[in-house]
Formats: C-alpha cells, structure tokens, sequence
C-alpha cells in the first residue's frame, strides 16, 4: 500500500515537472518569434520579417531593427516602423567607414506598402507606393537564400557538415 503511495506521488511530481518544462519552453519560443532586433539573419529572423510584412499587408503595426553582417566598414542599421497604413523604414550608415562622404548618414523612406519578392537566389523587400520624392518601387533590403540556410545551420551546430 505504501509502494502504490509513493510511486503514484512520483508520478505526480513528473508530471507536473513536464508541465512546467513545456510550458517554460512555449513561452521562450514565443519570446524568439517576436523579437524586434534582428541580427543573425536565420530562418527564423527571415520568418520575423515576413511577419513584419504580413501584420503591414493586415493593416496592424509593427517595429523591427536590423543589423545585417559587415562586409566592409561598419554596420548599416535599418529601423523599420508601421503603423499599419505607412511603413517608415530608415537606413543609418553613418557608422559604416567604406561609404562614401555623400551617401553617409540617415536615408529615411515613408511608403504605403511593403512586399516580399524572391527568385532563386534572394529574399528581397520591396517599398511600395513611396511618397518624399522616392517614387514607383525599390527593393530595400535583400539576403541570399543560402547565407540564411548558413546561418541557419551553424545555429543548430551541424555547419561541420556544410564546410
């Protein structure tokens, strides 16, 4: 009778153990889903602003930061504000050294749409319907498909098997 006690008291222990584990690991993959920073450029940072871009197609607003690798210089940062009806999205190389003195500083674009274009080998985000003297259609931002797949990859640890 006391074994039946212990083991069923066991039992319960475990099982509230793995409750609480599945739930501390849903909320930290929710908290990664809806990061505003993004600086890896992995699948899941191309799915945060394929988000981005859908929550501006549904008209609901949105703010996301990227950093993207440095080739040369320093960092070109792009802060990307919707409201649900203007996406401004604003470029700041001012810390990038290999830019020439002209086209350094702050490049803000205020549009009315944001799209998603890809090929075979580019994820590439496209202003729509700009106003401020920017007119027709520009891709802002793109990343190779098999930089993301890289990175990616080196994330789960198997880039061993890639190089």
């Amino acid at each position: 009778m006391r074994t039946k006690i212990v083991i069923g008291t066991l039992v319960g222990i475990i099982v509230v153990l793995v409750g609480v584990l599945f739930v501390t690991w849903m909320s930290d993959r929710k908290d990664t889903s809806r990061r505003s920073i993004l600086y890896d450029f992995d699948e899941a940072d191309v799915d945060r602003l394929n988000e981005m871009v859908h929550r501006h197609a549904n008209r609901k607003g949105d703010y996301l930061m990227l950093i993207p690798p440095i080739i040369d210089g320093g960092y070109s940062i792009h802060d990307v504000h919707s409201n649900g009806r203007v996406i401004t999205w604003t470029i700041d190389n001012s810390r990038d050294g290999m830019s020439s003195e002209r086209d350094r500083g702050k490049q803000t674009f205020n549009c009315l749409g944001i799209s998603l274009h890809t090929d075979k080998e580019f994820y590439k985000y496209t202003l729509d319907e700009c106003y401020d003297g920017y007119e027709g259609s520009f891709t802002v931002f793109s990343i190779r498909k098999d930089e993301v797949l890289r990175r990616s990859v080196n994330k789960l640890g198997f880039n061993r098997f890639f190089d």
